[in-house]
């Protein structure tokens, strides 16, 4: 996957802002784990340090189960917290 990334020239990284059912949101696309700590530093910085009751949101997209695989394989982690979104796509060596 990464290659693929690589070959069509996709970014490591890229951030998107985004407005669904009037509700704003800004993403954050990466298949960096540097980006990933760093995001989470801040999220944790920005809204959880200082909220009474902490809520982050999780969500994981697996491999497509029509490919033949008997174990599916977590392709996307998506994280949220408030208006941040996260989404990490995940890279197995296969």
């Amino acid at each position: 996957m990464m290659k693929l990334a690589r070959a069509l020239d996709f970014p490591q990284s890229e951030v998107y802002y985004d407005v669904i059912e009037k509700m704003n949101f800004k993403v954050t696309y990466t298949l960096r784990a540097k980006m990933v700590e760093r995001w989470i530093r801040a999220v944790k910085r920005d809204f959880l340090d200082a909220a009474e009751i902490k809520v982050v949101g999780l969500d994981c997209e697996f491999t497509d189960p029509r490919e033949g695989r008997a174990n599916q394989r977590v392709a996307f982690l998506q994280l949220s917290v408030a208006q941040e979104t996260l989404v990490f796509q995940i890279v197995h060596a296969d």
